[in-house]
C-alpha cells in the first residue's frame, strides 16, 4: 500500500472509533429513576431461559411440521411403450 492509501485508511479507522465512542460513554440522564436490581435468578431466567425456551419451541414446531404420513402407492408393472406421449396417471 501507498503511504496516502495507509494514512487515509488508519484516519477514517481513529475517527469512526472516536465519533462512535461518543454516544456510548455519555451518561444517563439525571432525571431518569434507577433500575431496580434483579436477582440472580432473574438475570439466569433472561440470559439462558429464554433462548432454550425459544429453542425447544422451534425444536418442537419444526418436528411436527416434519413428521409425514404420506404412503407412497406401490409402484405400477405395467410398461408403457415408448412411442405414446400419453400423461402418465399418477395415484
Amino acid at each position: 500500500m501507498s503511504t496516502k492509501r495507509l494514512a487515509a485508511v488508519l484516519a477514517t479507522v481513529v475517527v469512526s472509533l472516536v465519533a462512535t465512542a461518543g454516544p456510548a460513554a455519555a451518561d444517563a440522564p439525571s432525571t431518569w429513576e434507577d433500575a431496580p436490581e434483579q436477582s440472580l435468578l432473574d438475570m439466569l431466567i433472561l440470559l439462558f431461559g429464554i433462548p432454550i425456551a425459544l429453542f425447544v419451541v422451534i425444536g418442537l414446531l419444526a418436528a411436527l411440521m416434519s413428521r409425514k404420513n404420506y404412503v407412497p402407492p406401490a409402484p405400477e408393472t405395467a410398461l408403457v411403450p415408448a412411442g405414446d406421449k400419453a400423461p402418465v396417471q399418477h395415484h
